[in-house]
């Protein structure tokens, strides 16, 4: 077994002895087969895609699109194991993309704007979002992301302000904001009905990520509630779409 492991089955351990409740919630049996994978199939899907579009990049350097690119493979490799290291080339090539554009386009911004938030370098997103967000490109999504920082940057009236500008009862993105929204406010109740309204649509949209993304972070919130066995369930299902979700395996832990 993969030592970095070893931690989290401990604390499942202690757990489950330490509970006064005669109900287990957790079994070896659930986990041990994400635990013992002979291959991390995510990140080795990323490193191929990574060599290929390094080569291209060596080949033509003048294809800075491809700096993108290696950085999105970089992201996939952080998300399959957690490695602060994968971020941070992510970084370096989105930084380098953005001085070749001279910070002029909304979209590489708003990919180092979500680098950053991922390092919870809140500052450094809200200068390259407020950027974006003057050149008025694919507005919604630099407003959605303006709501995020804004809410852990703890300027609560701008964040409200963002959130209602893009107001949707039936938008994804909408939804699981409007629950950091509730949760913010102390209502845990209803931030974990967003989210379960959230998932209804990820389910429908049948798309990977954003079913995911759906499981752990409701996983999150019905751990908070001390709904333990929900959340124990939504980290299983994270895992069964991506083995390698090293979130989800911490959130387990």
């Amino acid at each position: 077994m993969n030592s970095k492991y070893i931690l989290a089955l401990c604390f499942l351990a202690i757990l489950s002895s330490c509970t006064t409740s005669s109900k287990k919630v957790s079994n070896t049996s659930d986990y041990n087969r994400f635990l013992d994978l002979a291959e991390n199939k995510t990140w080795n899907d990323a490193q191929k895609d990574y060599n290929f579009w390094s080569i291209k990049l060596e080949a033509a350097p003048n294809q800075y699109s491809y700096l993108s690119k290696i950085a999105n493979t970089n992201g996939a490799m952080f998300a399959s194991t957690g490695k602060i290291d994968y971020l941070k080339s992510a970084e370096k090539n989105l930084r380098d993309l953005n001085e070749i554009r001279n910070y002029k386009s909304s979209g590489p911004m708003k990919s180092l704007a979500a680098n950053y938030i991922s390092q919870h370098k809140f500052k450094a997103a809200l200068q390259l979002l407020n950027k974006a967000e003057m050149n008025g490109d694919n507005l919604l999504g630099t407003q959605k992301m303006l709501f995020d920082v804004h809410l852990e940057l703890g300027n609560y009236k701008m964040a409200k302000a963002y959130l209602e500008k893009f107001k949707n009862m039936s938008d994804f993105d909408y939804l699981i904001r409007l629950a950091k929204w509730s949760d913010h406010q102390g209502n845990l109740d209803a931030a974990i009905t967003y989210l379960e309204k959230a998932k209804t649509i990820a389910e429908s949209s049948n798309l990977k990520g954003i079913k995911q993304w759906a499981y752990t972070n409701l996983a999150d919130f019905y751990g908070h509630a001390g709904r333990i066995e929900d959340s124990y369930t939504h980290f299983l299902k994270a895992l069964e779409i991506d083995p390698n979700d090293a979130y989800a395996k911490k959130g387990i832990a």
